[in-house]
Order: structure tokens, then C-alpha cells, then sequence
């Protein structure tokens, strides 16, 4: 029978052997949370910290892909705190992607896919949703809504990336141009096939014109592999594509009848009516997700101006662009309604 000091020391070393997988992984957040902030404080001014959560621990999982030109060996999924400079903290979990040295190449937030419904509903920018009223208690951005969840849908895997590119049906096969990087072969994952549809209904009479999207994918493996399109956050034709620059600005959005155009910054909100009175730009005091999951702005100046944006599917009435959200304009007795886009580079709200 063993000696019963030598089965503790077997054991210490046993408890050693498990927790340096942790610790180490743990010493990847630090080091991805870190990398992290650094690429979103150049996005924003708003931001001013990223701070790697103990619990959960970090999930570390080896991955063989390519984002452009450079190789993917891993992926860390880490629960994360992101706090701004004015406004209250928003916990969320990021997926860090590393090269085979283990050094951070790409970080980005997932969005809360599992209280989410799915698919979100469609509207349309000409027809208002119904518009929720300013006198319902806010809640701080990142608290969970008291109203009962949608149903449930399959979180994203912890290797899907967030891209931006050009889809083109050729021959028959979809293949997406990234806005940084080389052709790949398209498979349309997405729930119903939303991203076929709306190249098919955005590209009629338009043969062999691209279509701009913004989606959710993931890298498949084998000869010949592509990507695996999981989402599909926006869809246009009529529009800047890549070249469109967010710079600080969190969000932007349009309008019809008559024309208008929102832009939200850290610090301000910008609206401007086509051919109406001039262009405003007013202080705001931050976002707050009201009971039923709208991301509320206020003016700083007084309730005359809010800003109300809804993550429901939304049409533009004119030139038939997809949106991930829905925004209304309330102002003086008036409503806008109309479509918005998040800054991509920003941590889905």
C-alpha cells in the first residue's frame, strides 16, 4: 500500500496538472481583454476599459482557419466587463483569435443570441411598430428586460467571425468578397435562407451587381472550403459598401417621407431633415434599455428629443436595404420611423 504522504504529493501534483490549463487561460483573457481595449478605444471615446471576468472561466478552443491572410489557430470565448467613461458597465462575452504563438490577432463581442427571438420580425421603414411610450421606467444598459424573453435560438459558435463584404451569385453559387480580403465560396446557413432572399430581391434587373452585407459566419474546413454564413445583419445594394466609414459614431440611421438621417456619437445625437428646419446636433445622457429591450437617447437638454432603437428587422422603404434595427425619432409631438445601422466594430448592444 502506497505511503500516505507519497498519495498526497501524487495528488498535489495531479490538482497542479489541472490548474495550469486554467491559469493559463486565464492569462489569455488578461492578455486578449487588454488587446481588446486597445482596438475599441480607437473606435470610440466612450470606451474606457476591458476587463476579463474569472466566471465563467475562458473556453479555449484550437481552430484551423484563415481571416484574410492571416492564419487562425485558436479561439478563446471570455466573459468580459466593458465600461464606459459616462454610462453605466455592459457584461457580454468576446471571442479572442490567435496565431499558433498564442498572440491576439482579432476581438469582438458576441451578441446575446440565446434571449433573443428568432427570426427577428421584419418592418418596414414607411410603417411604424408600435411606438413605446417615454414614461416607462429605463433600466441600465446590460440589465436584463423584465418582459417575458422571444424564443430561444442557438448561440453563435465561439469561431464565428463578424464580416463585411460584396455577395455575388456566380453560376449559381454565392461567394462573398470581403472588404479586407481575398474571394471565398458562400454557404447560406442563415435562418430561411434570409441572406439568398434578399440578394435575389435587392439584385432583380441588377444581374451580376453585388450585394453589400454585414453577417455572422463561420470558417469551414476541407478542400476548397469557404464561409458558412450564420446571420445576416444587413443586406444593400444602394449603398457605400465598404467604403463606408462609422468612425466614432455608434449609430447611424435614415429615413423617408420626408427624408432624414440620425448619426449617435458617445457624447451627441445628430438629425437632419431634408428640406426642414436645420440640421441639430444636442448633448445626449447616455443609453438605457428600457422593460421591453428598446435602447432608449434622451436629449441633455430636456425630454423634447428621444431616440428610441428596437433590434427588429427592418426594410428600407425606398431602395429596399436590410436592417438589423428599427429606429424611431420622437420629437415635439412628431414620430420618424425608420432604419439603423450599428457601428460593426462596436460590441452589438
Amino acid at each position: 500500500m502506497p505511503h500516505p504522504a507519497a498519495m498526497v504529493r501524487v495528488l498535489a501534483f495531479l490538482l497542479l496538472l489541472i490548474a495550469l490549463p486554467a491559469a493559463g487561460q486565464t492569462q489569455l483573457a488578461q492578455q486578449c481583454a487588454a488587446f481588446g481595449e486597445a482596438q475599441y478605444r480607437k473606435l470610440s471615446p466612450s470606451i474606457d476599459r476591458i476587463t476579463a471576468l474569472e466566471f465563467p472561466p475562458p473556453a479555449l478552443e484550437r481552430v484551423e482557419a484563415k481571416a484574410g491572410s492571416q492564419a487562425i489557430n485558436a479561439a478563446l470565448t471570455l466573459r468580459g466587463k466593458l465600461t464606459f467613461r459616462n454610462g453605466p458597465p455592459i457584461e457580454t462575452h468576446f471571442v479572442c483569435l490567435l496565431d499558433a504563438q498564442r498572440r491576439p490577432l482579432f476581438f469582438y463581442a458576441l451578441p446575446a443570441l440565446a434571449t433573443r427571438g428568432a427570426p427577428t420580425p421584419v418592418t418596414r421603414g414607411g410603417s411604424p411598430a408600435p411606438v413605446p411610450t417615454t414614461d416607462t421606467p429605463t433600466l441600465p444598459l446590460g440589465q436584463a428586460p423584465l418582459s417575458a424573453p422571444g424564443p430561444a435560438r442557438q448561440p453563435l459558435p465561439a469561431s464565428a467571425v463578424r464580416l463585411r463584404g460584396l455577395v455575388r451569385d456566380v453560376g449559381s453559387r454565392l461567394q462573398l468578397l470581403p472588404c479586407d480580403g481575398a474571394p471565398l465560396t458562400l454557404e447560406d446557413r442563415t435562418p430561411q435562407q434570409e441572406l439568398t432572399g434578399a440578394l435575389r430581391e435587392l439584385t432583380t434587373g441588377k444581374e451580376g451587381r453585388p450585394m453589400f452585407v454585414e453577417l455572422y459566419g463561420s470558417r469551414q474546413v476541407g478542400l476548397g472550403a469557404g464561409i458558412a454564413a450564420l446571420e445576416l445583419r444587413r443586406a444593400a445594394v444602394e449603398t457605400a459598401g465598404c467604403r463606408e466609414r462609422f468612425d466614432h459614431r455608434e449609430w447611424i440611421g435614415m429615413g423617408n417621407d420626408p427624408s432624414w438621417r440620425l448619426e449617435v456619437t458617445a457624447r451627441d445625437l445628430f438629425i437632419g431633415l431634408l428640406g426642414g428646419s436645420p440640421a441639430q446636433r444636442l448633448p445626449h445622457g447616455g443609453p438605457h434599455q428600457r422593460q421591453d429591450g428598446t435602447i432608449m437617447y434622451t436629449s441633455a437638454d430636456g425630454p423634447e428629443h428621444a431616440i428610441l432603437i428596437d433590434e427588429r428587422r427592418c426594410i428600407d422603404s425606398q431602395s429596399g436595404s436590410l436592417f438589423a434595427y428599427s429606429v424611431q425619432i420622437r420629437s415635439e409631438g412628431r414620430t420618424l420611423v425608420g432604419c439603423a445601422a450599428h457601428n460593426p466594430g462596436m460590441p452589438a448592444p
